[in-house]
């Protein structure tokens, strides 16, 4: 059952941006402005894609806080 999750991940991950995918890998390892820093993306931005990612089923909101669904 993972397999195929993971699977569906992979296959939604592929149409998202660059910018879209690096936030997703960092996510869970990096906070809000580290994150902003890092990637030199405005920290509005970020929010603004994790909460799409939300929307995709591949974030789940924790408090202030975002973790990969696996």
């Amino acid at each position: 059952m993972e397999f195929l999750v993971k699977q569906k991940i992979v296959e939604k991950i592929k149409r998202f941006t660059e910018i879209e995918r690096k936030i997703y890998e960092l996510t869970g390892e990096k906070g809000h402005k580290e994150m902003s820093k890092t990637l030199k993306v405005a920290p509005n931005t970020v929010s603004k894609i994790w909460k799409k990612l939300e929307n995709e089923s591949l974030l789940i909101k924790e408090g202030i806080k975002y973790r990969k669904v696996i």
